[in-house]
């Protein structure tokens, strides 16, 4: 099990040329400074990191939609909402229309949150009638997930009408599927309007404490679905100004938090003792395998201690996947390093002939990828929990043939050992 090039060939950036663009957007930026300003007002669902969170938008959302909640509006967002809906959707097959809801009496109105999984259903026994929301911020649909809240639906309240609502950041459609059992989609953005209207309309009823927690709210979903001219306009003026740094930005930022999730699972493998980071990758050694310090030519410079066999992890952003490798360095004495690749080759790994050249500095011996899942607007999720997981995985394959490294290393002694 081998990588096809045995050199180490992962992309290289000019450092001075990417610190002369991150000064040239540090310094003296007005724009980013106003940006800054804005993002360090006060909000509690920023303070809480909860403003990605699809349970919290989901009760704050049922909150809004239960009459007799501490809000103070009573039925009003459930009306809005109903009706506009109704009305923008002219197809959705049931009886209810927006006269009838603005004029009907919903005093018997039940709202439930994560009811068999739904994530909020709206339920009203006289006006014989059901709302289905399921909620997506970032998370996707999953199989015949909208065709059994339905059922479920439909088998505990027999006869009602169904108004199945597909809620995500941006309106997406639900899947074929869930098309097929009348989902209709809707936006965050649809949310935002609503309550926002009623939040100025009606501010008198509403109750200090929860007017607070109902303008943390919409300011939440106007940075969510870029409904905030200023802070939009703000952020289009920077990266006009600046596009290349933010991009360094955004590359060496999703990669960090992506090398901070395998480093931590590392840990678990390995401890702390042996491990390291780099700009681009985190570098370890198992205890099995830490023998023979040995000395090292130009390239390992940074590893705590010079061993002559490291194991890494590198991610590729623009593919959204992960690499585990095990790799032979740049070893002084390049007889023990012709004897090590063949004592290594002897142990059932292949490789290039260029790993026997005598300038031979970096051979990998063992190569694994693994493509991550994708979001729903078809970026890598680099989730932590999923991280870890994909990085788990890696190491119980690669470590079942990197074991074998450890006979070898021990048949296999640098002169000085």
């Amino acid at each position: 099990m081998a990588s096809k090039d045995p050199e180490s060939s992962l992309p290289e950036t000019d450092p001075k040329e990417s610190r002369r663009k991150l000064d040239a957007f540090l310094v003296d930026n007005q724009e980013l400074e106003a940006l800054n300003a804005r993002l360090a007002q006060f909000n509690l669902f920023r303070v809480l990191r909860i403003e990605h969170a699809e349970i919290r938008h989901s009760h704050m959302l049922a909150w809004l939609l239960t009459p007799g909640e501490s809000h103070g509006l009573g039925s009003l967002f459930l009306r809005r909402f109903l009706s506009r809906f109704l009305m923008e959707n002219e197809d959705v097959k049931v009886s209810l229309t927006p006269a009838k809801v603005e004029l009907m009496p919903l005093d018997d109105v039940e709202v439930f949150r994560e009811w068999h999984n739904v994530d909020i259903l709206v339920h009203s026994a006289k006006g014989n009638w059901s709302l289905i929301i399921e909620n997506k911020v970032k998370a996707r649909e999953s199989l015949k997930q909208l065709e059994r809240y339905r059922k479920k639906v439909e088998s505990e309240f027999p006869g009602t009408e169904i108004i199945p609502v597909f809620l995500t950041l941006g309106g997406d459609d639900p899947s074929v599927e869930g098309q097929a059992q009348g989902y209709v989609s809707l936006g965050h953005t649809q949310i935002l309007e609503i309550a926002d209207r009623i939040s100025v309309q009606h501010r008198s009823r509403i109750p200090a404490a929860a007017a607070i927690l109902m303008d943390h709210y919409l300011a939440t979903l106007r940075r969510l679905t870029m409904s905030d001219p200023e802070l939009v306009d703000l952020c289009k003026t920077i990266y006009r100004k600046h596009r290349e740094a933010i991009d360094l930005i955004v590359e060496y930022g999703a990669t960090s938090k992506v090398l901070d999730a395998c480093e931590e699972k590392v840990i678990e493998f390995v401890g702390k003792k042996l491990v390291t980071r780099t700009g681009d990758r985190v570098w370890f050694l198992p205890r099995e395998m830490a023998l023979f310090p040995t000395e090292m030519a130009p390239g390992w410079g940074f590893l705590p201690k010079p061993y002559p066999i490291m194991w890494w992890f590198y991610y590729y952003k623009d593919k959204g996947k992960l690499q585990l490798s095990m790799e032979i360095g740049p070893i002084s004495d390049q007889d023990y390093r012709l004897r090590l690749v063949k004592k290594v080759k002897g142990a059932g790994f292949i490789f290039s002939k260029y790993a026997f050249r005598e300038k031979a500095r970096f051979t990998r011996i063992v190569s694994l990828v693994h493509t991550l899942e994708k979001g729903d607007q078809g970026e890598p999720n680099d989730d932590p929990e999923h991280i870890a997981k994909v990085a788990g995985d890696l190491w119980a394959k690669g470590w079942g043939e990197g074991k074998k490294i450890v006979e070898v290393l021990n048949k296999c002694k640098p002169k000085a050992s």
